[in-house]
């Protein structure tokens, strides 16, 4: 491995982030503060980051870079460990968290969009730090490294194994020849999809700069709200609207552009996509069902199906917002959310956790095999949207698998060691890993991760980053081939 390359690469995106740690004193700015802690913590974060990022190019500037797949990963890793680092200190000069730890929870929780938060009542932030908070899943969503890859043509080669090893999912298609364009693409659809919810909040009657927020972290599947409630505080018309977001936000961004160029057929014709709104569509009436049998409908039914449906949009597709305290449904129903928070939704979007082309891969692999049992000199493939699936991506797909799991089995056995109970251990760990954000019990939607022990929150956030880079980048690192040329 090129490690001269690594740092120096790192270094670049490290200016990049100093830059965007500038964009929230233009909210300071619109409201016409006095100078204070606030703008004095963003500033002096901008600096240390540009500091460290210009520090890094030039004590590697005369290197000739050298990118592989281990560089890739490397960069993918290191610079997403420097934001989080860098990107807490906003918050710790300006007295928001009580240490610097739950400075960190609440930033990794951010870029990863896994929206889990340390914090009862954000609106005491202060409107320069929500929105820190809110750019921060808005631009984890679809990775500070695929945005670089797209503005920043001296990575030259390098960015396709920068973009390739960050980005989520099985597989990312590529609807033009250049991965420069590819990022440029779906960033283009990711900002009209923030454009358009924030105008449709707006109509539905929600203040612009919670539109902004909101539509930051409901396009990135982040989670982190304005309120203490979530959004159960604003009106039915904006929490459907955020629903249907949070529906497209969990479809392949490829199959969007596709319906945007009058192809709307794409998303129907894909098995990935079919799968996944069913799933939606059963999940949110079994969830009507049991709910209106143990407690009928005091309220009438659209109540009922707006909280289900919101719900299971939200925690399938990884958002993690609520505008109900599903803690307090049935046992049945938490096994339901505990799966679509293991499902997720579909690759090629800004959603976490395993993907449904995943699920797909493993049911189908599973199938082959017992029809190997049955013919053993017969040749089976799998076949996804009827295109075989080489097996380098199966065997990739069931080594995912095992690492969800064991990473998943293993930190909930270490959370109960720090005398967390087994609900919570359970719930906070797979929602983490899965970038969903709320958990069941004491991690729920009507709470937060603040009573978590400090060594319980350096554990979520393994498990943060590495379900938002998909293990791979990360464990890849732990091989000694990786460090060799």
């Amino acid at each position: 491995m090129s490690v001269s390359s690594v740092f120096h690469v790192v270094g670049r995106l490290c200016a990049v982030y100093a830059g965007l740690l500038l964009l929230p004193l233009v909210v300071w700015l619109a409201d016409g503060g006095g100078w204070g802690p606030v703008p004095h913590a963003f500033v002096v974060a901008a600096a240390v980051t540009a500091a460290v990022g210009f520090g890094l190019q030039l004590s590697f500037r005369f290197v000739r870079e050298e990118f592989d797949f281990e560089e890739g990963f490397a960069v993918v890793t290191f610079s997403w460990l420097a934001f989080s680092l860098l990107g807490a200190v906003p918050y710790v000069l300006a007295d928001a968290v009580p240490g610097y730890t739950d400075g960190l929870f609440e930033t990794l929780s951010g870029l990863t969009t896994t929206g889990a938060s340390i914090l009862s009542d954000p609106s005491a932030l202060g409107r320069p730090l929500l929105f820190w908070r809110a750019l921060t899943h808005w631009v984890g969503g679809m990775g500070i490294v695929a945005l670089s890859v797209a503005i920043l043509p001296a990575l030259g080669a390098g960015g396709n194994f920068l973009y390739r090893a960050e980005a989520s999912g099985p597989s990312k298609d590529k609807q033009l020849p250049r991965i420069r364009d590819v990022a440029k693409l779906l960033w283009g659809i990711y900002l009209g999809l923030t454009v358009a919810e924030t105008i449709a909040l707006v109509v539905a009657g929600m203040p612009l700069f919670d539109a902004i927020c909101h539509s930051f972290a409901t396009v990135a599947t982040g989670g982190f709200g304005t309120q203490p409630d979530s959004l159960a505080s604003y009106s039915p018309a904006i929490q459907w609207v955020v629903t249907v977001f949070m529906v497209l936000a969990g479809l392949n961004y490829v199959l969007l552009f596709s319906a945007l160029l009058g192809r709307p057929g794409a998303l129907w014709r894909s098995t990935e996509a079919r799968l996944w709104l069913t799933i939606l569509l059963v999940s949110t009436v079994i969830g009507c069902a049991v709910l209106r049998a143990r407690d009928g409908a005091p309220d009438g039914l659209e109540p009922l199906v707006r909280g289900v449906a919101f719900t299971v949009a939200s925690v399938s597709s990884t958002t993690g917002f609520a505008t109900v305290d599903f803690g307090q449904w049935p046992v049945s129903l938490h096994v339901v959310l505990l799966l679509l928070m293991v499902g997720g939704a579909c690759a090629g979007s800004t959603s976490g956790s395993a993907k449904i082309a995943r699920h797909l891969m493993w049911a189908k692999a599973a199938a082959r095999e017992l029809k190997r049992l049955l013919r053993p000199t017969a040749v089976f493939v799998v076949k996804v949207e009827g295109r075989q699936v080489p097996e380098q991506v199966v065997t990739r797909s069931v080594s995912f698998l095992l690492f969800y799991l064991g990473t998943a089995c293993l930190g909930t056995l270490l959370l109960t060691l720090l005398d967390m109970g087994g609900t919570e251990s359970f719930s906070s760990m797979i929602t983490c890993l899965s970038g969903v954000g709320p958990g069941l019990g004491a991690v729920g939607p009507t709470s937060n991760f603040a009573a978590v022990p400090e060594a319980g929150k350096v554990l979520l956030m393994v498990a943060m980053l590495l379900g938002r880079l998909e293990f791979f980048a990360i464990f890849v690192l732990l091989s000694p081939l990786a460090w060799r040329r």
